[in-house]
């Protein structure tokens, strides 16, 4: 689960606001210590803007609330009410109740009037960080109109006021509190400790996932006051039970509290008055209203609180109108175009676009967004953050923190910890040396070197001056550290370290990465306070944990103050107000959604309780709720839908479906002026040089790759053969494909020269000493092919091996009578300037002396020959060559018979054409084959040996236009950027 990390001390505390639905939907509710909102928020509660300090600075930071010079505006005493008028009355709410909560019109207060309590005496808790902060500015905004000069009233998250009062609670007289505060992330790292010493003699698949849901479920039993009685309880719930046992068992072992906790502890001192409660309580934006929330409003006003709710913050409800689309991209495409005509016709208008699903459709909705505003210039802000990780500075500072962990724990690491490092940058000297960094990674691919031993390293970072001075220091203050430290001792380690490396980088760091690097140092104060629950870990573990924290910390920019257009999340959405929003992704899967009961408490509890996404009845009311706080967000709302997603029909929502449609449509774009055009289409490069006169060899050399590339796409063949360019290689990895292959071949090839004809089979077979045979063979060329395979992953593929051989001997001793004439024999061939290569798996001679051509396949799928081979471009070609090869200026005299040998343990198999009957299932009579019917196997043999030699002139003329005759023909071309073809449009990338 993501969270904001944060394990402080009493007194510096940060807070966190749940935001946990699962499935990628979050629901506010007052509760703390949430996920995904808490991630949200960058920034210290109450305060409006974010510094982006130096990452290695040390930062003073002064507790939530507190201003320079003044006293922390407490919770004053209860006095007298003051006098609200008739909209003024308190809102009393039962306890247990538990349901949303709808407002009487009569017990509203307006912003106005807030401004006019006296604000030392005034607390105005929100829903969430970002209707604080607007909050906030409007009532600024209102006291700069009044030409009024006065303290603003402290207005905070619930779950900032619940942080704030905790830490007052520490300075009370004789106050025991725990020493440590965990927020969501730490928290779940104690509650998978805990589940996994409870579960030790059990199988648990997903430890983590259990910590998430055991952490909501222990929320939800705490905030809807739930009780399990005797007879209702499941193993589930049971199991939970025990966990929960132990979690509580380790908190106490560690001295801390949960945010849950947190929240009891608050709730208590209030009821008996150890948190002294305002004068007046203001409540905006919160909806949904739990039994424990209604129980700390019950002892606010127990305390002399007057309770009101902050009305104009929801306005009016609008009328809306509703809009359906074809898809999603246009959906999204309509909703850019109203907003691009909005701001244009309302030049001091705020609009909004609410997406139910901005989560996983930001990268789209950021490009259709910026298209549709790239004319009238208008910024806007997305309402997204993105993980830390996903930021190319953090995913640096992380990449070589790996690197330095593996080297100083085990003197060498992978190539790919090393290569991320050295791609990455943000090092000493990586703009002046980042080319020779990187090819440093590229020759190591090259080269298939899957290890990179310390002093190899130290010589291949010769090549970058300025690193290869600086990561010995960086080394060196990594090693000095010791084995085992706790967080708090190893965040100095890696802040030394990586200004040792240089981090962040010789380049100037723009607003974004200033503000990127403020975020990572303050998820290095976070990391350092995980020590009590991370205990010691030695540097590769301590390495994995901050790239875990980094994950789970979410990071967004500061939003550009003059963009009025928000792009937000419906959750994020709620308690805004603009001058008009659309609403789009309203189907009936969406609003209201499917309900998602905790499984590890029983349903019937949940269901009386009417717990957050419990029943279709409780999803539908808190939709309704929601559905309805959106409508009042501005004067104009638009909702829309979409018809299809792919070839699925959508519905729209049931909140929406009696909506009347809108008349508006998307403006018609401008057309773009014509300018002159001159075309150049140019399909060829230069041919081929022909030889040297005393040169043995043709003018260029090659594979049978050349001829299979140049009929699938010509281009692509020019570019791979003719230019040399072509996809990074992968790292080296011990299961590699390529390798098992090799592994196969050179087994099957020691087989066939022990063996060589049937009669040898079958007199191994019937003495029994085909097993043996096998053996050897595969003990050779594991020796050969295997030497970098760990010992029991080696042991692995030569026991697959042994079963795919016997398998295949077993079909082979089936076959008419045969003689193994050549094994993996190397033949050229050339055609004019063109010289190729190629390497003969094997060639069997029949009783009539004709030649049948095996090719083994160590792949899942051993292709089709029928369709690849009757093609006017034959792909796959490796048989037919060989054929038009072997055969001669007389085809029909040699050979009878291709077969394409499938070799996998998956299945062993035999495809391919002949002219005569071989007792081998699998492989067609050419005369009959699709493709070939009526054909001779004179005018096939004829017809490839044409192919071929077409092929092979066009690559040598230089031809080279970009076609694609199939789109599987392209499926492993590594060339694609470069061709662009067959590219995904926008609307499948939506």
């Amino acid at each position: 689960m993501a969270g904001r990390l944060c394990v402080r001390q009493h007194g510096q505390l940060r807070p966190d606001v749940v935001d946990r639905r699962g499935s990628g939907r979050g629901r506010r509710a007052a509760v703390p210590a949430g996920a995904r909102a808490a991630a949200r928020t960058a920034r210290a509660p109450g305060s409006l803007t974010r510094g982006a300090p130096h990452f290695l600075a040390h930062r003073g930071r002064r507790r939530p609330g507190r201003r320079a010079g003044a006293r922390v505006p407490g919770l004053y005493p209860a006095r007298t009410a003051h006098q609200l008028g008739n909209r003024g009355r308190l809102v009393r709410l039962l306890k247990g109740e538990g349901m949303p909560v709808a407002v009487d019109p009569n017990a509203l207060i307006t912003l106005e009037q807030v401004g006019r309590l006296p604000a030392a005496q005034t607390l105005v808790l929100t829903v969430n960080n970002r209707l604080a902060r607007r909050l906030t500015l409007d009532l600024a905004a209102q006291l700069r109109r009044e030409r009024q000069v006065s303290e603003l009233p402290r207005v905070l998250p619930l779950a900032a006021w619940l942080a704030e009062a905790g830490g007052e609670l520490a300075f009370e007289p004789g106050a025991e509190l725990p020493a440590h505060r965990l927020d969501a992330f730490a928290t779940q790292m104690v509650w998978a400790d805990a589940i996994g010493a409870e579960e030790a003699g059990r199988v648990l698949l997903d430890t983590a996932q259990a910590a998430a849901l055991a952490m909501d479920a222990d929320t939800l039993m705490d905030e809807w006051r739930l009780r399990v009685p005797d007879g209702a309880d499941t193993d589930e719930y049971r199991g939970f039970s025990r966990w929960r046992r132990r979690y509580r068992e380790r908190l106490a072992a560690i001295d801390a509290e949960d945010a849950n906790q947190g929240y009891a502890r608050v709730l208590r001192a209030l009821q008996r008055g150890g948190v002294a409660a305002p004068r007046h309580l203001v409540l905006a934006g919160f909806t949904d209203i739990s039994p424990r929330f209604a129980a700390l409003l019950d002892a606010f006003q127990q305390g002399g609180a007057t309770l009101a709710w902050l009305g104009d913050t929801l306005g009016e409800a609008a009328a809306p109108l509703r809009h359906g689309a074809d898809d999603r991209g246009a959906e999204w495409r309509a909703a850019a175009a109203w907003a691009a005509q909005r701001l244009a016709e309302q030049p001091d208008g705020r609009f909004a676009i609410v997406s139910a699903q901005l989560q996983a459709e930001s990268p789209f909705a950021r490009r259709v967004v910026g298209q549709a505003l790239a004319a009238g210039g208008h910024a806007f802000n997305v309402a997204v953050g993105r993980p830390l990780t996903e930021w190319p500075a953090v995913r640096a500072a992380l990449a070589w923190l790996h690197a330095l962990a593996d080297m100083a724990q085990a003197g060498a690491a992978d190539a790919p910890v090393l290569g991320a490092a050295l791609l990455a940058g943000h090092c000493a000297g990586d703009r002046r040396d980042l080319a020779r960094l990187a090819a440093i990674d590229a020759r190591w691919r090259r080269q298939a070197r899957a290890r990179i031993d310390a002093a190899r390293w130290q010589r291949d970072l010769a090549e970058g001056a300025a690193l290869s001075a600086a990561w010995p220091a960086a080394l060196e203050r990594w090693q000095q550290a010791g084995d085992r430290l706790t967080t708090d001792r190893w965040m100095p380690v890696i802040r030394a370290a990586l200004v040792a490396l240089g981090f962040p980088g010789e380049r100037p760091l723009d607003s974004v990465g200033y503000q990127v690097m403020g975020a990572f140092g303050e998820l290095l104060g976070r990391y350092a306070a995980l020590a009590p629950a991370a205990g010691l870990l030695d540097g590769r573990a301590a390495v994995r944990l901050l790239a875990s924290a980094a994950a789970a910390s979410s990071f967004q920019p500061q939003r550009d103050p003059l963009a009025r257009l928000d792009v937000l999340g419906l959750l994020e959405a709620e308690g805004g107000h603009w001058d008009g929003i659309w609403i789009l992704g309203l189907t009936d899967d969406v609003l209201p959604a499917t309900p998602q009961p905790n499984p590890l408490l029983p349903l019937t509890v949940l269901r009386q309780a009417g717990a957050p996404r419990a029943t279709p009845e409780r999803e539908r009311q808190w939709a309704e709720a929601l559905y309805a706080a959106l409508c009042r967000c501005a004067p104009e709302v638009v909702v829309s839908h979409a018809h299809l997603d792919g070839e699925r029909e959508l519905r729209p929502s049931p909140l929406i479906a009696d909506v009347p449609p809108m008349a508006w449509q998307a403006p018609a774009a401008a057309a773009a002026e014509v300018l002159p055009q001159q075309v150049l289409d140019d399909e060829r490069g230069p041919p081929l040089a022909a030889p040297a006169p005393d040169s043995p060899r043709a003018g260029a050399t090659g594979g049978l790759d050349v001829l299979d590339t140049q009929a699938r796409n010509p281009l692509w063949a020019f570019v791979r053969h003719r230019l040399g360019a072509r996809a990074l290689a992968d790292y080296a990895d011990a299961a590699n494909q390529n390798v098992r292959g090799q592994f196969l071949h050179r087994a099957l090839e020691l087989v066939w020269r022990m063996l060589p004809d049937q009669e040898h089979l079958h007199d191994a077979m019937a003495q029994g000493r085909l097993p043996g045979l096998v053996e050897q063979a595969v003990q050779e060329a594991a020796d050969e092919e295997l030497r970098a395979y760990p010992r029991a992953l080696r042991e692995l593929e030569c026991e697959r091996a042994r079963a795919v051989l016997a398998a295949w001997l077993d079909l082979e001793a089936r076959r008419l009578p045969f003689q193994v004439a050549q094994v993996e024999e190397t033949h050229q061939w050339s055609r004019g300037p063109l010289a190729l290569t190629v390497r003969l798996d094997r060639l069997d001679r029949l009783a009539d002396g004709r030649a049948v051509i095996l090719d083994y396949k160590t792949g899942m799928a051993p292709g089709n020959p029928e369709s690849d081979w009757a093609r006017a471009r034959p792909v796959n070609l490796q048989l037919p060559f060989y054929a038009a090869v072997l055969s001669g200026d007389t085809p029909d005299a040699d050979v009878a018979a291709l077969v394409l040998a499938q070799i996998h343990a998956r299945q062993v198999a035999a495809a391919g054409l002949t002219d005569t009957e071989l007792g081998l299932e699998g492989v067609a009579a050419a005369d009959a084959a699709k493709g070939f019917e009526g054909l001779a196997w004179r005018d096939i043999l004829l017809r490839w040996r044409t192919a071929v030699e077409n092929l092979a002139d066009e690559y040598a003329a230089g031809y080279a236009a970009n076609l694609a005759y199939r789109r599987d023909d392209l499926k492993y071309c590594d060339a694609m950027p470069f061709l662009r073809l067959h590219l995904e449009d926008e609307d499948d990338a939506a």
